[in-house]
């Protein structure tokens, strides 16, 4: 039995196996911490707990809670090619079976896999080889992926992740981070969230190809919420494999804006950009400049765009927002 290093010298590091997902994969998660046995798992379809699924390959897999396998009901999935997400601790008592194209991907610094209880050998096992990790072997800590094919001693990485820090700047937060070699590697793909969990893509950093000295790197986003922002990286390499850095979280506090772009407007549509999360008791007018009301609309979103029904005439327009505790009125053209 093998054990499968998910980092070396300090610096974690992360390598994708490539899977196929078939069409209509479903994505589960889990609904509450505890042991998995018969209703920890809820779908993206109802969101309401319900049975262990039956995964088919191709299905994705998120454990967002601390979670223990007690039970062999887990060997069906020996045969199908899954990928779990961990940001938790996962417990194995028992033995998780995973085909050889499976893997554990290890997103944050937190995530874990311990073994417990007697037998610690095998408690992860990748096909019919011996390919997997044993308990004995000491505990897994993210980032990092798991799978049966990478080993880090042979495994040509794509890039050497130094460090990747945020922090307060004048006009938003500073994201900086450096790399110690880079190999085949095109770019980072700079990612944002509100609540650690989804995130979505803000910016594309180009990175050096390849190289064997310390290149460093920032970013400045001026659109951070205020509250908690979430950031972390996903660089990919010139083949289109990809790797996660850790996550790292920092707190923005100021006074709540409220923006109208572009402007000057054609008159044809409008940007309203936020730097907090709108409330459902939030809301925009449009009025002209005699005060007749154009339009009322509900941003969803911290950016929202909206078209208008008809084209604005040349002149002057005003959109006032309106919040439970914040009210602010912007001027704009239409020429």
């Amino acid at each position: 039995m093998k054990a499968f290093l998910i980092g070396k010298m300090g610096v974690f590091t992360l390598l994708v196996t490539a899977f196929a997902i078939r069409s209509g994969a479903a994505t589960y998660y889990t609904a509450a911490a505890g042991e998995i046995r018969d209703n920890i798992w809820s779908t993206t379809t109802n969101g309401t707990p319900g049975a262990l699924p039956s995964v088919a390959s191709g299905d994705i897999i998120y454990i967002d809670d601390n979670v223990s396998i007690t039970a062999g009901n887990f060997t069906a999935w020996s045969a199908l090619n899954i990928t779990i997400y961990l940001n938790a601790t996962l417990s194995i008592e028992d033995q998780l079976l995973l085909s050889q194209t499976s893997s554990i991907v290890f997103q944050t610094s937190s995530a874990k896999v311990i073994g417990i209880g007697p037998g610690n050998s095998e408690k992860i096992k990748f096909g019919n080889g011996n390919d997997g990790w044993s308990g004995n072997d000491g505990n897994l800590t993210g980032p990092g992926t798991l799978d049966a094919s990478y080993n880090p001693a042979t495994s040509p990485l794509p890039i050497e992740l130094l460090f990747f820090n945020v922090k307060q700047a004048n006009n938003g937060q500073l994201l900086e981070w450096a790399t110690a070699s880079e190999l085949n590697f095109n770019y980072f793909s700079v990612e944002h969230s509100i609540d650690g969990a989804t995130f979505k893509e803000i910016e594309q950093v180009k990175g050096y190809g390849n190289t064997k000295e310390r290149k460093d790197y920032s970013f400045e986003n001026r659109n951070a919420l205020l509250g908690k922002n979430y950031y972390r990286l996903k660089s990919v390499d010139l083949d289109g494999y990809s790797e996660y850095s850790k996550v790292v979280l920092m707190e923005y506090t100021g006074e709540k804006t409220f923006v109208v772009a572009p402007n000057p407007s054609q008159g044809s549509s409008i940007n309203f950009f936020l730097n907090f999360v709108p409330s459902e008791n939030t809301y925009v007018t449009i009025f002209d400049n005699s005060g007749t009301v154009i339009g009322v609309y509900r941003p969803t979103d911290s950016f929202q765009a909206i078209a208008f029904e008809n084209n604005l005439t040349s002149g002057l327009y005003f959109a006032k927002l309106v919040t439970k505790d914040y009210i602010k009125v912007e001027r704009f053209v239409v020429r």
